[in-house]
């Protein structure tokens, strides 16, 4: 990216100025199925951005309702200053295929990706875009969010944090050691986290934790607590307990060595980082496993319970939590 007028990150979403002349062409990826109940805030998120150039693509996986014929009415309604695309897959691809089908279409050199359930706000590209000018060496940037329920009533918050003495950037060091705290709903990614690594799997049932190990691989994630999007928390959440269940976990971590079997025979990362890569993956599928296994309320045993209470990825509040909750499981499973 160049540009020698870069405008800097302020305090307050408000307080932005837009004071570049010359930036980089953005992609604003609005990815849907099935969510005509909430499709129209999100374009209206889409559409409400202030950072350009900007191309924005509304792409439905073949819903099976209302929620292209809202997103192709909104884009066909549309006088405003960014080229606006709405789309179709012709048969129902998952999440990984229609990403790497909305990556194909898209000439953005950035990408930020959304979901047909979350609003993004007015400021998130021109933040997004701030935060990799400041961290030339970021492959990402990840911004924080509140978080609504299907009402649109904010019930929390989720923010993004490093390591003390870290500034704004997170390293592959803080994956390995699962000191990581980031919000894949307000990524934004350089095009090459996609160019050097190719598709993902479509096996794979998410891109979200994928494209954290690819941006990290490549270089840093640059992170701010500021808020981004609102989150919508509701029982079709990919990440929610029911997803969790019938989703299969073990592709994830085939996308994980994939691409780290990618990266390693590119030379982008050394035979050791590689390794200690693929020790992180074992650890943390298990770790994976159990949580997975604990939030359904599902019986672990006693030596599961205390590897999972001293795990590195569970803070005090979550180990307090899971331990109060195992409790009650194995007393009641006694009687």
């Amino acid at each position: 990216m160049s540009g020698s007028n870069v405008k800097r990150m302020s305090d307050t979403p408000e307080e932005i100025l837009d004071t570049t002349t010359d930036r980089p062409l953005v992609t604003f990826a609005l990815i849907a199925y099935n969510q005509e109940k909430f499709i129209r805030e999100a374009v209206k998120g889409a559409f409400s951005q202030t950072y350009e150039p900007l191309e924005i693509i509304l792409s439905d996986d073949c819903s099976s309702d209302r929620t292209f014929e809202i997103m192709k009415e909104m884009a066909d309604a549309y006088d405003g200053p960014h080229e606006v695309r709405a789309r179709q897959n012709e048969v129902n691809l998952g999440l990984a295929g229609h990403v790497n089908t909305v990556v194909q279409h898209s000439i953005g050199e950035i990408l930020l990706l959304a979901a047909g359930d979350d609003v993004s706000l007015p400021y998130r590209t021109c933040m997004s875009i701030d935060l990799l000018n400041e961290n030339k060496n970021s492959a990402a940037a990840l911004l924080s969010a509140d978080v609504i329920d299907d009402t649109g009533k904010t019930i929390g918050e989720f923010l993004c944090k490093t390591r003390k003495g870290r500034g704004n950037t997170q390293t592959i060091d803080d994956l390995l050691s699962w000191n990581h705290k980031t919000f894949g709903a307000t990524r934004a990614v350089r095009r090459e986290v996609f160019t050097k690594f190719g598709p993902l799997n479509e096996s794979c049932p998410t891109e979200d934790t994928p494209l954290l190990l690819r941006s990290l691989i490549l270089g840093t994630n640059a992170i701010s607590q500021l808020k981004a999007i609102q989150y919508r928390r509701h029982d079709s959440n990919l990440s929610g307990a029911a997803s969790m269940k019938k989703m299969n976990i073990s592709t994830i971590y085939q996308q994980y060595t994939d691409d780290i079997d990618t990266a390693e025979s590119l030379n982008i990362i050394t035979y050791n980082i590689a390794n200690n890569l693929r020790r992180w993956l074992k650890i943390d599928h298990r770790v994976r496993i159990l949580k997975l296994r604990a939030s359904l309320n599902e019986r672990i045993s006693l030596k599961d319970a205390i590897f999972l209470i001293r795990h590195p990825s569970m803070d005090l509040r979550s180990k307090i939590k899971f331990t109060m909750e195992y409790l009650v499981t194995f007393k009641a499973n006694k009687s």
